[in-house]
């Protein structure tokens, strides 16, 4: 549930920058540097990271996007995603 005015129907990340289209680029940039920017995680490992703080935020949009993603680069270890997301982190 977001804390600030935000449109309706505009799902995840994609609401603020519209609504704060003077923040969009920063908010973008912001996403890259953590998802793609160096980092000793690799990208599938920050987009599990992405997938459990999304679902712990209870945002089905960013859950599912970064879920998708997480299991398309992790490859034949992506069986993780689910349990993540499901049994969370132990």
């Amino acid at each position: 549930m977001p804390h600030i005015d935000l449109p309706d129907g505009v799902p995840g990340i994609v609401a603020p920058m519209q609504k704060y289209p003077e923040t969009a680029e920063h908010l973008s940039g912001l996403a890259q540097a953590l998802l793609r920017g160096p980092s000793s995680l690799t990208p599938g490992e920050r987009e599990l990271i992405a997938a459990y703080t999304s679902a712990q935020n209870e945002c089905e949009f960013c859950t599912g996007s970064h879920s998708a993603t997480a299991q398309h680069l992790l490859g034949e270890s992506s069986e993780v995603v689910g349990q993540v997301i499901e049994d969370g982190i132990e």
